[in-house]
């Protein structure tokens, strides 16, 4: 509800109601304060006021999400094809075209395999950055991600 009231406000639809017209609140008074108190009326006319003109967003937040989104997707994409070609053990990853996604991955996926031995056999480093990519995706880039909002 807050939701629509807001995008009405923005767009124009509702007027505030001016100051002026809020009771004022004297002992004993309790009349002129209406049936919800003087506190809604207050809050009400709050919600209902003009919202101040937001700040512009950062100069860096546009430059690094036009950066960083790609990036993450080549990441997510190059650990994608180690999970495939780890399927097919008799393929030499120092023959192109296989070279082209092995050397580049291989030193991270090096370091992670040092902090995360295979499980049962299976390397599981590839698996855990797409999992990293993807939450720094959605946290950052995603619909309610910090970049997407401080765009706003």
């Amino acid at each position: 509800m807050w939701k629509a009231v807001m995008m009405a406000v923005t767009a124009g639809a509702l007027k505030p109601a001016p100051l002026s017209r809020i009771p004022s609140l004297k002992r004993g008074d309790h009349h002129a304060v209406g049936p919800r108190g003087a506190a809604a009326g207050i809050v009400t006319t709050l919600a209902l006021a003009p919202l101040p003109a937001l700040a512009e967003a950062p100069g860096w937040v546009g430059p690094v999400s036009t950066v960083l989104q790609p990036t993450l997707f080549v990441i997510q994409f190059a650990m994608l094809c180690r999970i495939l070609l780890s399927w097919y053990p008799e393929i030499n990853l120092n023959k192109p075209p296989f070279n082209l996604v092995a050397w580049p991955t291989e030193p991270i996926l090096r370091a992670t395999r040092s902090v995360v031995p295979p499980a049962f056999g299976v390397d599981i480093s590839p698996v855990v950055w797409i999992g990293i990519a993807s939450l720094l995706q959605e946290l950052l880039l995603g619909q309610q991600g910090v970049l997407v909002l401080l765009a706003k």
